[in-house]
């Protein structure tokens, strides 16, 4: 009886959750963003006073999960992300709640996101209005929208598999990713996060909670340097090479149970 009311519980605290992530999303798009472009003319403070509230609110919403006792955050190496600014950030992507928990975490995040987020009739007027970057640009656009959004300090959020992991398939990342980096001589700082038990997958529903609250691990570690790759290899050569390494990384570390293990 006590598990059944307990799931009961989770399923409604997590309609709720659910939807002022959407329904709030929308709000703040119509509300607090003209708001702040009363106030601000500059169009780069602009984006970037919105990006910081999107972070601010972004935060409140983890902790509020965290109260409601829908799941347990566990984050590790948080101090590698001081000279986050200025660089690339990549994670594997098991959950909806990814891009939420890195945005929290960082002040100053630009980010790459589905052109389908972009049109999104709930999310897209703030993802518009915070100035994320469209992965259908042209990718001479795309790469300069990367360049002015690391050249104000902001640390760009890619995640290289496009989507959400499929269960029980091999990640299939994306080349996009190392092109900028490489392009642009970005470091690439490695997020390794889980799930546990797994929760908000691809294509499933947000009802369908797990049987127990699930612990989300986010590690931040190791720090990839591109910029001596070019010395050995033509770029398309050396993008698939750094596509191997960090696949490789991925599938070793949730391979091998090592998140949050020493470097």
């Amino acid at each position: 009886m006590l598990d059944r009311l307990d799931r009961l519980y989770r399923t409604l605290a997590t309609g709720f959750f659910f939807a002022a992530l959407f329904g709030g999303g929308a709000a703040i798009a119509a509300i607090a963003f003209p708001l702040i472009g009363l106030v601000t003319p500059d169009a780069r403070q602009r984006r970037e006073r919105r990006q910081y509230l999107i972070h601010l609110l972004f935060r409140t919403y983890i902790a509020g999960i965290r109260r409601a006792g829908l799941a347990t955050f566990d984050f590790r190496g948080l101090e590698k992300l001081r000279d986050a600014p200025g660089r690339m950030l990549i994670a594997n992507h098991p959950s909806l709640l990814d891009v939420v928990l890195l945005m929290a975490l960082v002040p100053r995040a630009q980010c790459v996101v589905k052109q389908s987020l972009w049109d999104s009739p709930y999310l897209g007027r703030l993802v518009r209005g915070v100035g994320y970057i469209s992965n259908a640009l042209p990718s001479e656009q795309l790469l300069a929208a990367c360049r002015d959004s690391i050249d104000g300090g902001a640390c760009l959020i890619i995640f290289p598999e496009g989507t959400r992991t499929t269960p029980d398939e091999p990640m299939q990342l994306q080349r996009g990713f190392a092109n900028i980096a490489l392009l642009l001589g970005l470091d690439i700082q490695l997020v390794t996060i889980t799930c546990t038990p797994p929760t908000l997958l691809k294509d499933q529903k947000w009802y369908a909670v797990p049987p127990r609250r699930p612990v989300f691990c986010v590690d931040v570690g190791e720090m990839l340097s591109v910029k001596h790759m070019l010395d050995d290899h033509e770029r398309p050569l050396a993008a698939r090479k750094l596509v191997r390494m960090v696949t490789n990384f991925y599938e070793d570390k949730l391979a091998n149970g090592r998140v949050g293990s020493a470097d």
